[in-house]
């Protein structure tokens, strides 16, 4: 439901993929994981080093993503901010790609003031940097305010699946998906942007149950009342529930 709601590819070539997380913070360590061993992949693949990795994102990021980069050893490069423009510039973020970029971040809804990145400029300036140099640096989105406002208030707005290089979305259920704490979503736009060793399968209830997850036990309570919520108020009452939440 929430891959329909980003604009995942559907019908014969539907093979969008997820996880319910523990908030877009477990979300966007996932995210970070399956970029960070795709291109190790790639690069062993190729004979060429694979020790440095890095990520472009812009200086407003939240706190997860220096998390996330200080835990797995992945270089933070962020884009740093000016007076009056708070946000990452999608030029100056491209620019700072390299070979050894595993992804570039854009936020939907940055922490500080709320505002869209420019994921369409990015996927353009991107498209070109990777047709001149042979690369294939792909984009994550953090949508963990804006992923549940977008689509029902600026659904004019590109910046999901319909844009090619988007690989991983996340988003946080317990902001706008009115949903209490600790529900997130992470989800690829195709089976194939998430390494299957990544993922363990087990069988301890009889039979094969997938995992990919940096937490252990955890209730369902939380996915059921997101669930609930789409059930319930669907697109004929969810516009109105976020209207009044962000007055």
């Amino acid at each position: 439901m929430i891959a329909h709601l980003f604009n995942a590819p559907t019908g014969d070539t539907e093979a969008a993929i997820g996880v319910g997380t523990v908030g877009s913070s477990e979300a966007i360590m996932l995210a970070g994981l399956a970029f960070k061993r795709k291109w190790q992949q790639k690069r062993k693949a190729e004979g060429k080093p694979f020790d440095k990795p890095n990520i472009v994102t812009g200086a407003n990021v939240q706190v997860c993503w220096e998390k996330f980069a200080r835990y797995f050893e992945v270089e933070l490069k962020e884009v740093k901010l000016k007076e009056g423009y708070y946000v990452m510039d999608p030029e100056k973020a491209v620019e700072m790609v390299d070979e050894n970029t595993i992804c570039v971040a854009a936020i939907l809804g940055s922490t500080l003031t709320g505002e869209f990145e420019d994921v369409k400029k990015v996927n353009e300036l991107l498209t070109l940097k990777n047709k001149e140099t042979g690369w294939d640096t792909p984009i994550h989105v953090d949508a963990a305010s804006g992923g549940f406002v977008a689509p029902f208030l600026y659904p004019e707005i590109e910046w999901d699946f319909r844009l090619p290089l988007v690989k991983s979305i996340n988003v946080s259920g317990h902001k706008y998906g009115l949903v209490y704490a600790g529900i997130g979503w992470v989800v690829w736009r195709d089976k194939e942007d998430l390494p299957e060793d990544l993922i363990f399968h087990i069988n301890y209830l009889g039979s094969d149950q997938p995992t990919f997850t940096l937490n252990f036990s955890k209730g369902s309570s939380q996915i059921i009342a997101q669930y609930y919520q789409f059930i319930r108020l669907g697109f004929e009452v969810f516009p109105s529930a976020i209207q009044v939440i962000l007055k």
